[in-house]
């Protein structure tokens, strides 16, 4: 199979590291395609400090100056084009590290969901393990003997904003893939043609990403599944890390886009048909209607978000 991983950057230090963790720890089974737009300075950049990662034949490159971007969905978009003959797309956060042979495992389990599903339309999703930097180097937090898996739930409903707010719950690793009712971006496992049915609506800048692939996803009939086991790990505390536009910002659109993306959520949320809202609900376990969280839906493993290993959509 080809696959196709997208990888978009804003201003991450540690892109690096997840370009060689993706490359490195890959099967022989299948053709790996890397693409990257990396939005940051030239001289912070894998141009300037890894151009042999550039430079590598699976490896598909774009950069621009971090002032011009416009958010991780509209990167997302033009990333995507990046896309030839590709049979999936893997979707991931600039800062995660991979288990070997992370492919072969998202290709098992897509083959589970797909017989589950008895269709093509099938997405994989999880939260991640963690890593932290010990010396300046990655380390994973895991415990290899003792297997996770993730599955997404909410904890509150912000009514103000028609949306939910999703934590990615750790759970032991499962002997078959389960039905997901939230998707995480940065960890999303696909055919490729996701990208022409559902695809990105690049004016939302940020929040509410995750929402609209799920319920777009859904009422279009895809379906969605947790992965059995979590394979990728994701960088310990990102919630205030230099990739959110809103940390040392370089310009002052973050406020503008943020209020133009909330609105085109909620004209998205306000296009769907009742009875489409109600078949989510009926699902998931999640009232956009009446804006409340049912206990199937409801997580209380809610813990220090600087502790989370919940791949947060970030550029």
């Amino acid at each position: 199979m080809k696959i196709f991983v997208s990888v978009v950057s804003f201003r991450d230090p540690l892109l690096k590291y997840t370009v060689k963790s993706l490359l490195d720890e890959r099967s022989d089974d299948n053709e790996i395609t890397i693409g990257v737009f990396e939005q940051t300075c030239l001289e912070d950049s894998l141009v300037t400090v890894e151009p042999d990662l550039v430079n590598h034949p699976n490896v598909k490159y774009k950069r621009i100056d971090p002032e011009y971007a416009d958010g991780v969905v509209w990167a997302r978009k033009i990333n995507a084009a990046h896309i030839e003959d590709e049979d999936f797309i893997y979707q991931v956060d600039s800062h995660m590290l991979f288990n070997k042979n992370w492919d072969r495992y998202l290709l098992q389990d897509w083959e589970l969901g797909r017989q589950k599903a008895k269709n093509t339309r099938v997405i994989l999703t999880a939260a991640c393990h963690n890593f932290k930097l010990e010396d300046g180097e990655p380390f994973k937090m895991y415990d290899p003997n003792h297997h996770k898996t993730s599955r997404g739930r909410y904890f509150t409903f912000q009514k103000h904003i028609r949306r939910p707010a999703a934590h990615g719950e750790h759970i032991d690793r499962t002997e078959d893939v389960e039905p997901a009712i939230h998707i995480f971006a940065g960890n999303f496992f696909a055919p490729t043609r996701w990208v022409d049915e559902i695809g990105y609506d690049s004016r939302i800048f940020f929040d509410g990403e995750e929402h609209y692939m799920v319920l777009k996803s859904f009422i279009n009939g895809w379906s969605l599944f947790n992965q059995r086991e979590m394979h990728c790990f994701h960088f310990l505390g990102t919630h205030d890390y230099v990739t959110k536009h809103w940390v040392d910002p370089i310009t002052d659109k973050y406020g503008p886009l943020t209020h133009r993306g909330q609105k085109y959520w909620k004209q998205f949320i306000e296009s769907i048909s009742e009875e489409d809202l109600k078949k989510y609900h009926e699902y998931s376990g999640v009232d956009y209607i009446n804006g409340i969280i049912e206990e199937r839906a409801f997580t209380r493993q809610i813990i220090d978000p600087k502790a989370t290993g919940t791949p947060d959509s970030e550029d």
